[in-house]
Order: C-alpha cells, then structure tokens, then sequence
C-alpha cells in the first residue's frame, strides 16, 4: 500500500468518526472548546467535476493482505490508473478546502446559523409519539410533548403541555394521573418519594388557554420534595384520548442550588480587531464553567453564537466572549451589537449529572457601543493546531498531484 493511499484512507476514518461524533452530540454538550479536528464534520460540499466515488473500506486486517481499496470491488472496479489518480486528488482538495472554510472562525465564535436548534435560550424540541398502550398494541392516538425548558435550578418551574391527535384530527387530552419521580437508574431512587402533578385545562397554573384539550402544568422541583436531589426527574403521566388508555412521559434535569450566577454586568473592549465582552459572574464552585450566548444586530438579526469554556475561580470573575471580528464583517453584522440568551453550567467531569445549572439570563443582557466596520478586522482565524492540519493536508494535496503526474508521464489511461 502505498503512503498516499494510507494517508487517504486514515483521513476517511478520521472524517467519518468526528461526523458520527458531530450527529451524536446534542444542543447544550458538555466538554472542552472544541477543536478545529470537530470542525471537520461540518466542513461545506464543494462541487465535483466528476462523480463522487465510494469511500474505501479500511482492510479488516491492517497492515496484512491486500490493500483495503483492492479488497472493495466497488473502490477501484472499471477505474483506470488515472481516473484513481484524479478521484484521490479531487478528495484530498476537498479535504483541504473544507477544512480551511470550516476553520475561517475559531470555535467560541461562530455562526449562529450553524445552529438553528440554538437560537434561543431554553429552546426544547417538542416531541410527538403515538400514545404508549400498556399492552404494546398499536394505537391510532399521537402524544404531542412540549416544554419550555430542560434545564430546572433552585426555585425554577418548568411549564409542560401535553396535547393529542388522532387521524380525525385534534383530541382531547385527560390527564389521569401524572407523578413527578426519580428515574429507578439513580442511587437516590429509593429514598426519595414520588410527587402527584396536577394538569389543567381551566386557564390557570400555567395553562395558556382554557378548554382547548391540552392540559398544562408547571412543575417546580423545589416544591415538591426534589430540593435536596440534582439529577434527572421523569414526570410520568396516564393518559386517556379517544377511547384509548397509555402512558408519556417528560424529564428535565434538576439542579438544587445554582454553584455561580450572572451579575448582569458586562463590560466591553476591542482587542485584535474582535469586540470581547467581560461577563461579570459571582463563583460559588470554582471549576471549569461552559457558557453560551447569542449576539444580535442593529436590525435585530441574531447573527453569532458564542461559547466560554475555561476555569473559573471563586468570587467575582468574568468571563471572556468575543464576536470574531472576520464573523462581524462577513455577516454584515451593524453596531451596536445586543448580547442576549445568557446560559451556563459547571461542567462535573467524570461523573453523572455532569453539570451543575446556571440560572439563564433570557433576553437581552448587553448592547456595545456603536462601531465603524473599519474597526473589524477580515483576517482569517489561526491557531498552531489549524497550523498542523493545513500543512498535512496541502501535504496530500501535493502528493496526489505528484501520482497524477507520474501517471500522465507513464502514458496511462
């Protein structure tokens, strides 16, 4: 196997392992800043003269046998020397483009299209489940559940609805019976009782409209025996829609006492061509914290999504975001800049939860000063790290246009 083919066939796995990695991650995930290596699964498509090939398949005993691309008939089957050339050149040019477009701003500054299930604080996908039958036989009833928020510290309620179809169309939701418990999976499970959950569908408590078969409640684990517990509750609800009896269930993740909290104050300074702002928060818990916030525009546009992640110290602290001044301009961004949707957790590595919540600031926190766009700077991001993967992969990229070459100068098809 030659030391292109290795090279290529190490940057496939590579690419496919972040990509699994990228889908399998969800909104609001723990763990370091990402590397630019995580950029690479969201590297854009760039258009091919020719048709995509199939990835290789890795030998199922490296470094033995045949090459992994011989071993798959549909690698190289019917291809010439130069086509293979060519299809092996074309990647490793998309391997290099993507990840220099993918890596023009670092990632605690990005753009907040990238993340359409981020656009807002607390933001919760409703879900929509056929009605859960104790007998597991098929229901014609559909469970829709919605909530304004997974994340629950100290005194928080969340509000939760639940609403039903069937293939008639709406139906009416009654609420049975509804309990608030521990999840059998935790320690604490047996030591922490159940708690009944009132739904109504009579305007108050939490229900925004009256009679219209979606009942609501707002659940407030502090309230009802959870104040002492950080951890997963399930609230678990017996349903009865059309005739038919099943079950559904919410879950949010509770945390009894917040380890810091936003001040409020934010302060804010041009450095380096990018507009940081300083977000004064008051430590409890020294340890490594993980903050997200929107930015938006004159015009209203929310057009960055930034991201801290570093250790904190006990007492008054701040915490550093900046807008990425090349994001500012490329987004065609107007000053003054609102910073909004302040979110955060200390991140509790090595154990489950692996956070402790930061009550959430919602809505608007900060607006800067007004900026000329001259005062932005358009450079690209760098770092060493994007440094070394630029180089290796403009590496492949030459040793690909070597092979083409040698096979144009052999006079091979």
């Amino acid at each position: 196997m030659t030391p292109t083919r290795v090279r290529f066939l190490l940057i496939g796995a590579a690419l496919g392992a972040l990509l699994l990695f990228a889908l399998r991650g969800r909104f609001f995930s723990a763990g370091r800043v990402p590397s630019e290596d995580a950029l690479l699964s969201d590297t854009p498509a760039r258009p091919k003269p020719t048709p995509a090939s199939p990835p290789p398949k890795r030998s199922t005993n490296p470094g033995k046998g045949a090459p992994a691309a011989d071993s798959d008939p549909t690698w190289e089957s019917g291809l010439t020397p130069r086509e293979l050339a060519e299809r092996r050149l074309e990647r490793a040019r998309h391997t290099l483009d993507g990840y220099l477009q993918a890596t023009r701003y670092p990632p605690v500054s990005r753009p907040l299209s990238e993340r359409p299930d981020l656009q807002n604080a607390r933001s919760v996908p409703t879900a929509t489940q056929p009605l859960a039958r104790a007998d597991g036989k098929l229901t014609d009833a559909k469970v829709t559940l919605s909530q304004d928020r997974y994340f629950l510290v100290g005194d928080e309620a969340a509000r939760l609805t639940v609403s039903c179809t069937t293939s008639e169309g709406p139906a009416t939701c009654e609420v049975r019976r509804a309990e608030a418990r521990v999840p059998p999976t935790m320690p604490q499970a047996g030591t922490i009782p159940s708690a009944p959950i009132r739904f109504y569908d009579d305007g108050r408590d939490g229900d925004p409209e009256a009679g219209d078969g979606a009942p609501t409640a707002l659940f407030a684990p502090a309230r009802e025996g959870f104040g002492g517990y950080h951890g997963p509750i399930g609230v678990e609800l017996l349903l009865h829609v059309d005739g038919e009896d099943g079950s559904a269930r919410f879950e949010v993740l509770y945390t009894p006492a917040a380890p810091a909290r936003f001040t409020g104050v934010v302060r804010e300074a041009l450095e380096g061509g990018s507009l940081c702002m300083y977000v004064q928060m008051a430590i409890d818990k020294p340890g490594r914290y993980v903050l997200h916030a929107r930015a938006d525009d004159a015009d209203g546009k929310g057009f960055a999504f930034l991201e801290f992640n570093e250790e904190l110290s006990a007492g008054s602290q701040e915490a550093k975001m900046c807008l990425f001044g090349k994001l500012v301009r490329d987004e065609h961004a107007r000053p003054p800049f609102t910073l909004r949707d302040l979110e955060g957790f200390l991140l509790k590595e090595d154990a489950y939860p692996d956070r402790e919540l930061v009550p959430a600031l919602v809505g608007s926190v900060h607006t800067t000063k007004s900026y000329a766009e001259s005062q932005f700077s358009d450079a690209e991001w760098e770092s060493e790290e994007k440094k070394r993967h630029v180089d290796e992969f403009t590496k492949d990229v030459a040793e690909a246009e070597k092979e083409l070459r040698d096979v144009e100068s052999s006079g091979s098809p």
